[in-house]
């Protein structure tokens, strides 16, 4: 946590344009904020991008976003960038670590109330798949079993357990995605 105090008028002078006042927000939460994205990413250069990306966006919507807390607005931002970095990843243990990272890293009262929301949409979404394509999902992601494991239990091929796994992992990094760029717009707004 920065040892910066962000007061209303450093707030009201950044949105009113005040160059200034963005270059006191960016120099105390820049390295923050690097920290944050290189503990999720170890990628310097990718941790780099996001954080400079968040900065661009929060001087471009200056004059449109109200912002209470600077400090947990930055911070989510670049909880989502790396988020939205990991979906694209075909990686999906990284993708979920970083949901995961989104979910459990509190940066301010407002987050349980997002956790629930996204908790409760991620159930709607496992209540919603196919009965088999949901049992081998959680197996694999609640119960933390194998896809050989899973296949033995179920009797089914092990390329069928993958290519469940893979299709309910596609299409919950795709809904995510969507729901975390909503719930996070209209949490800014």
């Amino acid at each position: 946590m920065s040892d910066f105090i962000v007061d209303g008028d450093i707030l009201s002078r950044l949105k009113s344009g005040d160059e200034a006042a963005f270059s006191l927000i960016y120099k105390a939460f820049w390295k923050e904020l690097f920290n944050a994205a290189y503990k999720r990413l170890k990628d310097i250069e990718q941790s780099q991008d996001i954080v400079q990306n968040v900065f661009i966006s929060l001087w471009d919507r200056r004059e449109v976003v109200d912002i209470n807390n600077i400090e947990a607005y930055l911070h989510t931002s670049v909880k989502f960038q790396v988020f939205k970095h990991s979906a694209r990843s075909p990686d999906t243990s990284e993708f979920l670590s970083a949901f995961e990272n989104i979910l459990v890293s509190p940066v301010s009262p407002e987050n349980s109330m997002l956790e629930k929301e996204i908790l409760g949409l991620v159930k709607l979404w496992i209540d919603a798949l196919p009965k088999k394509r949901r049992e081998i999902f959680l197996l694999h992601y609640h119960d933390g079993l194998t896809t050989a494991e899973i296949a033995d239990l179920l009797k089914v091929s092990r390329k069928t357990v993958q290519n469940q796994l893979n299709t309910a992992s596609t299409h919950l990094r795709l809904r995510l995605t969507q729901i975390l760029s909503l719930l996070i717009l209209l949490h800014f707004k």
